[in-house]
């Protein structure tokens, strides 16, 4: 566990000091384990690999308030810093950890030499707001967590992945059912309703870029991947066929190749 601004943090760490870093950032409704897939080719292809419970998820308790994605970038920074993590990092984000990536770029470019993810830089509509919204007053009632599950993995996760690894969706709602309901509500909150744009600050943004979206994704649909590529100097944009807002988890073949192809090009210090 490292203690942050936002209470402790659970953070799996693997590698050594002196090896090129990685720091994974889940989606919402999600923890590290997101990353199972992704873990063991980053340690074979010589990365060390921090994957992060964000607040109010996993193992990580969360701070008991509100908080912005600016508090998350200042987290990021201090679990880099408690791991002894001094060269610049690649963040690879889903999601969540694509919201927070940019932003750890804006106030501490020295520490990324690269960023993945795939996620947005605007804020929601007022109708997507409105479904969060709906969505935390969901998960206050717990008698009502079947409706809550359906509606959420299916958020998550593309008809083919759910008809293919039905399993799949049964052990991400396992898991983000179980966490400590007040705290996620005010992470739902926190990430979906308050969250601030940062889409025209994104051309000030110099370091390499691969933005990866699902095609099925109806959560956060591939335009909102290709106005931050739009907008950012030194970016692409690739749709992952089959795949709806968890690229890494359910086409971790095709997501492995181009985190692997992207970290290859990239110059190391």
């Amino acid at each position: 566990m490292i203690n942050t601004i936002h209470g402790s943090l659970y953070v799996d760490d693997q590698g050594e000091p002196d090896e090129p870093t990685v720091l994974l950032w889940p989606s919402l409704f999600t923890d590290h384990r997101m990353w199972r897939h992704q873990i063991a080719p980053l340690r074979e292809a010589g990365w060390r690999t921090i994957a992060i419970d964000p607040p109010g998820q996993g193992q990580s308790y969360g701070p008991g308030r509100d908080f912005t994605m600016e508090e998350c970038a200042e987290v990021a920074v201090q679990v880099l810093d408690a791991t002894g993590v001094r060269q610049p990092v690649v963040v690879i984000g889903d999601s969540w950890g694509g919201f927070v990536a940019p932003r750890i770029a804006m106030r501490a470019p020295n520490r990324l030499s690269g960023m993945v993810f795939n996620t947005s830089a605007e804020r929601g509509t007022s109708f997507e707001r409105i479904k969060a919204v709906v969505l935390t007053k969901l998960l206050a009632i717990k008698a009502l967590d079947k409706v809550t599950v359906r509606l959420i993995v299916s958020g998550l996760l593309a008809p083919e992945t759910l008809s293919r690894e039905p399993e799949l969706g049964v052990d991400l709602a396992e898991h983000f059912i179980a966490w400590d309901r007040r705290q996620f509500i005010e992470t739902v909150r926190s990430v979906l309703v308050d969250r601030d744009p940062v889409l025209d600050a994104l051309p000030k943004l110099t370091v390499p870029a691969l933005i990866v979206s699902g095609k099925e994704d109806h959560t956060l649909p591939s335009f909102h991947s290709q106005r931050m590529a739009q907008k950012l100097p030194n970016a692409r944009h690739i749709e992952v066929s089959g795949a709806a807002h968890l690229v890494p988890l359910e086409a971790p073949r095709e997501a492995n190749r181009l985190i692997l192809d992207f970290l290859r090009d990239l110059p190391r210090a």
